[in-house]
Protein backbone atom coordinates (compact mmCIF):
# COMPACT_ATOMS: atom_id res chain seq x y z
CA UNK A 1 0.00 0.00 0.00
CA UNK A 2 2.82 2.39 0.90
CA UNK A 3 4.54 1.67 -2.41
CA UNK A 4 1.34 2.50 -4.32
CA UNK A 5 1.03 5.85 -2.50
CA UNK A 6 4.66 6.76 -3.25
CA UNK A 7 4.24 5.85 -6.92
CA UNK A 8 1.11 8.00 -7.14
CA UNK A 9 2.88 10.97 -5.52
CA UNK A 10 5.84 10.64 -7.90
CA UNK A 11 3.47 10.51 -10.87
CA UNK A 12 1.71 13.70 -9.71
CA UNK A 13 5.03 15.53 -9.23
CA UNK A 14 6.19 14.46 -12.69
CA UNK A 15 2.91 15.67 -14.22
CA UNK A 16 3.23 19.06 -12.49
CA UNK A 17 6.83 19.42 -13.71
CA UNK A 18 5.81 18.55 -17.28
CA UNK A 19 2.95 21.07 -17.18
CA UNK A 20 5.28 23.79 -15.83
CA UNK A 21 7.88 23.01 -18.49
CA UNK A 22 5.28 23.09 -21.26
CA UNK A 23 3.93 26.38 -19.94
CA UNK A 24 7.40 27.92 -19.88
CA UNK A 25 8.11 26.74 -23.42
CA UNK A 26 4.78 28.14 -24.58
CA UNK A 27 5.38 31.48 -22.83
CA UNK A 28 8.86 32.14 -24.30
CA UNK A 29 11.61 30.41 -26.26
CA UNK A 30 14.98 31.44 -27.68
CA UNK A 31 14.58 31.62 -31.45
CA UNK A 32 18.15 32.57 -32.40
CA UNK A 33 21.49 33.72 -30.95
CA UNK A 34 24.12 35.35 -33.19
CA UNK A 35 27.56 36.62 -32.19
CA UNK A 36 29.44 38.40 -34.97
CA UNK A 37 32.05 38.53 -36.34
CA UNK A 38 33.17 34.92 -35.97
CA UNK A 39 36.85 36.01 -35.98
CA UNK A 40 38.09 39.18 -34.26
CA UNK A 41 41.23 40.74 -32.83
CA UNK A 42 41.83 41.79 -29.24
CA UNK A 43 39.65 44.77 -28.26
CA UNK A 44 37.32 44.56 -31.29
CA UNK A 45 33.62 45.23 -30.77
CA UNK A 46 31.35 42.19 -31.24
CA UNK A 47 27.59 42.30 -31.80
CA UNK A 48 25.44 39.86 -29.83
CA UNK A 49 21.79 39.53 -30.91
CA UNK A 50 19.29 37.32 -29.05
CA UNK A 51 15.80 36.78 -30.49
CA UNK A 52 13.08 35.51 -28.15
CA UNK A 53 9.64 34.47 -29.40
CA UNK A 54 6.87 34.63 -26.80
CA UNK A 55 3.15 35.01 -26.28
CA UNK A 56 1.53 38.43 -26.24
CA UNK A 57 1.60 40.19 -22.91
CA UNK A 58 4.87 38.50 -21.87
CA UNK A 59 7.75 40.83 -20.94
CA UNK A 60 11.34 39.79 -21.56
CA UNK A 61 14.34 40.90 -19.51
CA UNK A 62 17.86 39.96 -20.57
CA UNK A 63 21.16 40.14 -18.69
CA UNK A 64 22.84 43.50 -18.14
CA UNK A 65 25.80 45.12 -16.45
CA UNK A 66 26.91 42.93 -13.57
CA UNK A 67 25.96 39.68 -15.33
CA UNK A 68 28.60 37.16 -16.38
CA UNK A 69 29.44 37.04 -20.10
CA UNK A 70 32.31 34.58 -19.70
CA UNK A 71 35.43 35.62 -21.59
CA UNK A 72 33.71 38.78 -22.87
CA UNK A 73 33.24 42.26 -21.40
CA UNK A 74 29.90 44.06 -21.78
CA UNK A 75 30.38 47.46 -23.44
CA UNK A 76 26.83 48.61 -24.27
CA UNK A 77 23.23 47.40 -24.05
CA UNK A 78 20.60 48.49 -26.58
CA UNK A 79 16.95 49.00 -25.68
CA UNK A 80 14.96 45.78 -26.32
CA UNK A 81 12.82 45.86 -29.48
CA UNK A 82 9.48 44.00 -29.52
CA UNK A 83 7.37 43.34 -32.63
CA UNK A 84 4.43 41.14 -33.55
CA UNK A 85 5.18 37.74 -35.03
CA UNK A 86 2.13 35.71 -36.06
CA UNK A 87 -0.06 35.00 -33.05
CA UNK A 88 2.67 36.09 -30.62
CA UNK A 89 5.49 38.59 -30.35
CA UNK A 90 9.24 38.65 -30.97
CA UNK A 91 11.68 40.54 -28.71
CA UNK A 92 15.24 41.24 -29.89
CA UNK A 93 18.02 41.91 -27.35
CA UNK A 94 21.22 43.50 -28.68
CA UNK A 95 24.55 43.84 -26.87
CA UNK A 96 28.01 45.13 -27.70
CA UNK A 97 30.83 42.95 -26.32
CA UNK A 98 34.60 42.91 -26.42
CA UNK A 99 37.35 40.49 -25.36
CA UNK A 100 40.97 41.02 -24.32
CA UNK A 101 42.03 37.36 -24.24
CA UNK A 102 43.30 35.55 -27.31
CA UNK A 103 42.13 32.14 -28.44
CA UNK A 104 38.67 30.58 -28.56
CA UNK A 105 36.43 32.84 -26.42
CA UNK A 106 33.19 31.16 -25.34
CA UNK A 107 30.01 33.00 -24.47
CA UNK A 108 28.29 30.92 -21.76
CA UNK A 109 24.52 30.30 -21.66
CA UNK A 110 22.75 33.52 -20.67
CA UNK A 111 19.60 33.53 -18.53
CA UNK A 112 16.59 35.34 -20.06
CA UNK A 113 13.78 36.13 -17.61
CA UNK A 114 10.11 36.34 -18.68
CA UNK A 115 6.91 37.38 -16.96
CA UNK A 116 3.36 37.05 -18.29
CA UNK A 117 0.29 39.21 -17.67
CA UNK A 118 -0.95 36.89 -14.89
CA UNK A 119 2.26 37.26 -12.88
CA UNK A 120 3.82 33.89 -13.75
CA UNK A 121 7.60 34.06 -14.18
CA UNK A 122 10.38 31.87 -15.48
CA UNK A 123 13.75 31.81 -17.20
CA UNK A 124 15.16 30.35 -20.39
CA UNK A 125 18.83 29.88 -21.30
CA UNK A 126 20.59 30.67 -24.55
CA UNK A 127 22.96 28.18 -26.20
CA UNK A 128 26.69 28.98 -25.90
CA UNK A 129 28.56 30.68 -28.71
CA UNK A 130 32.30 30.92 -29.51
CA UNK A 131 34.49 33.47 -31.29
CA UNK A 132 38.14 33.14 -32.33
CA UNK A 133 39.99 36.15 -30.85
CA UNK A 134 43.38 36.76 -32.42
CA UNK A 135 46.29 38.95 -31.33
CA UNK A 136 47.09 42.19 -33.12
CA UNK A 137 50.74 41.06 -33.36
CA UNK A 138 51.40 39.12 -36.56
CA UNK A 139 53.15 35.73 -36.29
CA UNK A 140 56.92 36.05 -36.30
CA UNK A 141 56.86 39.77 -35.47
CA UNK A 142 59.04 39.63 -32.34
CA UNK A 143 61.42 42.58 -32.65
CA UNK A 144 61.03 46.32 -33.03
CA UNK A 145 61.17 47.70 -36.54
CA UNK A 146 63.52 50.59 -37.37
CA UNK A 147 62.12 54.01 -38.20
CA UNK A 148 61.63 54.94 -41.82
CA UNK A 149 64.24 57.33 -43.26
CA UNK A 150 63.36 61.00 -43.40
CA UNK A 151 62.10 62.48 -46.64
CA UNK A 152 64.49 64.69 -48.53
CA UNK A 153 63.32 68.23 -49.37
CA UNK A 154 64.69 69.44 -52.68
CA UNK A 155 63.46 73.05 -52.41
CA UNK A 156 65.80 75.62 -50.88
CA UNK A 157 65.00 77.29 -47.57
CA UNK A 158 63.17 80.67 -47.79
CA UNK A 159 64.99 83.93 -47.22
CA UNK A 160 65.43 84.97 -43.52
CA UNK A 161 63.61 88.20 -44.35
CA UNK A 162 60.33 86.38 -45.05
CA UNK A 163 59.71 85.24 -41.42
CA UNK A 164 60.71 88.65 -40.13
CA UNK A 165 58.21 90.29 -42.51
CA UNK A 166 55.41 87.97 -41.33
CA UNK A 167 56.20 88.78 -37.68
CA UNK A 168 56.15 92.51 -38.40
CA UNK A 169 52.80 92.33 -40.17
CA UNK A 170 51.31 90.26 -37.35
CA UNK A 171 52.57 92.72 -34.73
CA UNK A 172 51.10 95.68 -36.67
CA UNK A 173 47.70 93.97 -36.97
CA UNK A 174 47.74 93.10 -33.25
CA UNK A 175 48.48 96.68 -32.29
CA UNK A 176 45.74 97.99 -34.59
CA UNK A 177 43.22 95.56 -33.13
CA UNK A 178 44.19 96.58 -29.60
CA UNK A 179 43.66 100.27 -30.39
CA UNK A 180 40.27 99.63 -32.00
CA UNK A 181 39.18 97.50 -29.04
CA UNK A 182 40.10 100.28 -26.61
CA UNK A 183 38.01 102.77 -28.57
CA UNK A 184 35.00 100.44 -28.71
CA UNK A 185 35.19 99.81 -24.98
CA UNK A 186 35.47 103.54 -24.26
CA UNK A 187 32.42 104.38 -26.42
CA UNK A 188 30.04 101.65 -25.24
CA UNK A 189 30.63 100.39 -21.70
CA UNK A 190 29.45 96.85 -21.17
CA UNK A 191 26.06 96.35 -19.51
CA UNK A 192 26.06 95.05 -15.97
CA UNK A 193 26.34 91.30 -15.90
CA UNK A 194 23.30 89.51 -14.58
CA UNK A 195 23.91 86.78 -12.01
CA UNK A 196 23.95 83.33 -13.58
CA UNK A 197 20.87 81.20 -13.04
CA UNK A 198 21.40 78.21 -10.77
CA UNK A 199 21.78 74.99 -12.74
CA UNK A 200 18.88 72.55 -12.82
CA UNK A 201 19.12 68.86 -11.88
CA UNK A 202 20.11 67.77 -15.38
CA UNK A 203 22.78 70.44 -15.84
CA UNK A 204 24.23 69.82 -12.37
CA UNK A 205 24.38 66.07 -12.99
CA UNK A 206 26.01 66.47 -16.41
CA UNK A 207 28.58 68.88 -14.98
CA UNK A 208 29.49 66.32 -12.32
CA UNK A 209 29.80 63.55 -14.94
CA UNK A 210 31.90 65.83 -17.18
CA UNK A 211 34.27 66.44 -14.25
CA UNK A 212 34.43 62.69 -13.60
CA UNK A 213 35.22 62.02 -17.27
CA UNK A 214 37.92 64.71 -17.27
CA UNK A 215 39.48 63.19 -14.15
CA UNK A 216 39.74 59.80 -15.83
CA UNK A 217 39.43 56.35 -14.35
CA UNK A 218 42.21 55.21 -12.00
CA UNK A 219 41.96 51.48 -11.08
CA UNK A 220 43.76 52.17 -7.80
CA UNK A 221 40.94 54.56 -6.79
CA UNK A 222 38.06 52.67 -8.44
CA UNK A 223 35.90 52.73 -5.27
CA UNK A 224 36.05 56.54 -4.99
CA UNK A 225 35.40 56.97 -8.74
CA UNK A 226 32.30 54.72 -8.63
CA UNK A 227 31.14 56.33 -5.38
CA UNK A 228 31.05 59.70 -7.16
CA UNK A 229 29.27 58.11 -10.17
CA UNK A 230 26.56 56.48 -8.01
CA UNK A 231 26.11 59.63 -5.90
CA UNK A 232 25.62 61.78 -9.00
CA UNK A 233 22.92 59.49 -10.41
CA UNK A 234 21.10 59.16 -7.08
CA UNK A 235 21.24 62.94 -6.43
CA UNK A 236 19.84 63.67 -9.91
CA UNK A 237 16.95 61.23 -9.45
CA UNK A 238 16.15 62.66 -6.00
CA UNK A 239 16.11 66.26 -7.27
CA UNK A 240 14.24 65.46 -10.49
CA UNK A 241 11.51 63.13 -9.19
CA UNK A 242 11.09 64.20 -5.54
CA UNK A 243 11.81 60.83 -3.93
CA UNK A 244 14.78 59.88 -1.70
CA UNK A 245 16.83 57.94 -4.25
CA UNK A 246 19.93 58.32 -2.06
CA UNK A 247 18.34 56.13 0.64
CA UNK A 248 16.78 53.44 -1.60
CA UNK A 249 17.96 50.00 -2.59
CA UNK A 250 18.35 49.20 -6.26
CA UNK A 251 14.97 47.43 -6.37
CA UNK A 252 13.20 50.27 -4.53
CA UNK A 253 14.85 52.82 -6.83
CA UNK A 254 13.70 51.00 -9.97
CA UNK A 255 10.13 50.78 -8.68
CA UNK A 256 10.17 54.44 -7.61
CA UNK A 257 11.29 55.56 -11.08
CA UNK A 258 8.52 53.53 -12.74
CA UNK A 259 5.91 54.99 -10.36
CA UNK A 260 7.23 58.48 -11.16
CA UNK A 261 6.48 57.92 -14.86
CA UNK A 262 9.97 56.91 -16.07
CA UNK A 263 10.09 54.23 -18.75
CA UNK A 264 11.13 50.76 -17.61
CA UNK A 265 14.29 50.85 -19.74
CA UNK A 266 16.07 53.79 -18.01
CA UNK A 267 14.79 52.50 -14.65
CA UNK A 268 16.33 49.08 -15.33
CA UNK A 269 19.51 50.72 -16.66
CA UNK A 270 19.82 52.76 -13.43
CA UNK A 271 19.38 49.64 -11.28
CA UNK A 272 22.04 47.74 -13.25
CA UNK A 273 24.48 50.67 -13.05
CA UNK A 274 24.03 51.00 -9.27
CA UNK A 275 24.56 47.25 -8.92
CA UNK A 276 27.89 47.67 -10.73
CA UNK A 277 28.79 50.61 -8.43
CA UNK A 278 27.99 48.52 -5.33
CA UNK A 279 30.19 45.68 -6.60
CA UNK A 280 33.14 48.07 -6.92
CA UNK A 281 32.52 49.95 -3.64
CA UNK A 282 31.71 47.06 -1.33
CA UNK A 283 32.90 43.83 -2.99
CA UNK A 284 36.35 45.03 -4.08
CA UNK A 285 35.65 44.46 -7.80
CA UNK A 286 38.01 46.51 -10.03
CA UNK A 287 36.64 46.75 -13.60
CA UNK A 288 38.83 47.49 -16.62
CA UNK A 289 38.93 51.01 -18.06
CA UNK A 290 36.60 49.99 -20.90
CA UNK A 291 33.93 48.88 -18.42
CA UNK A 292 34.27 52.15 -16.46
CA UNK A 293 33.88 54.13 -19.69
CA UNK A 294 30.74 52.13 -20.55
CA UNK A 295 29.31 52.75 -17.05
CA UNK A 296 29.94 56.51 -17.43
CA UNK A 297 28.11 56.44 -20.78
CA UNK A 298 25.21 54.60 -19.13
CA UNK A 299 25.00 57.35 -16.48
CA UNK A 300 24.73 60.02 -19.21
CA UNK A 301 21.98 57.98 -20.90
CA UNK A 302 20.03 57.60 -17.61
CA UNK A 303 20.10 61.37 -17.05
CA UNK A 304 19.04 62.22 -20.61
CA UNK A 305 16.22 59.67 -20.86
CA UNK A 306 14.87 60.50 -17.40
CA UNK A 307 15.05 64.24 -18.06
CA UNK A 308 13.13 63.87 -21.33
CA UNK A 309 10.29 61.94 -19.71
CA UNK A 310 10.17 64.33 -16.76
CA UNK A 311 10.14 67.36 -19.08
CA UNK A 312 13.33 68.73 -17.50
CA UNK A 313 15.05 71.93 -18.46
CA UNK A 314 16.89 70.76 -21.62
CA UNK A 315 15.48 69.73 -25.02
CA UNK A 316 15.51 66.08 -25.99
CA UNK A 317 18.94 64.75 -26.89
CA UNK A 318 19.65 61.93 -29.28
CA UNK A 319 21.95 59.03 -28.45
CA UNK A 320 24.89 60.84 -30.03
CA UNK A 321 24.33 63.81 -27.68
CA UNK A 322 24.05 61.78 -24.48
CA UNK A 323 27.78 62.03 -23.76
CA UNK A 324 30.20 64.74 -25.02
CA UNK A 325 33.06 63.55 -27.19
Amino acid sequence: MTRIVLLAAAACALAVALVATASAQQAARVASVTLTPATATVGDRLALEITVEHARGVTIEGPGFGSSFGAFELVAVDKPATERAGDGERTTLRYTLTSFATGAATLPPLSIAWRDAEGATGTIDTPPRSVDVRSVITPGDEGMRPLKPQLEITDAAPSPAVPALYVAIFAALTALGYVMLRRIVAIAPPPPASPPAPPGPREAARAALDALAARGFDPSAADAWYETLAGTVRRFLSDCFDFPAYAMTRTELQRGMVRAGVDRWPARLAANLLEQCDAVQFAGFVPPAERADADLTAAYEIIELSAQQRGAEAPAAGPEQARPV
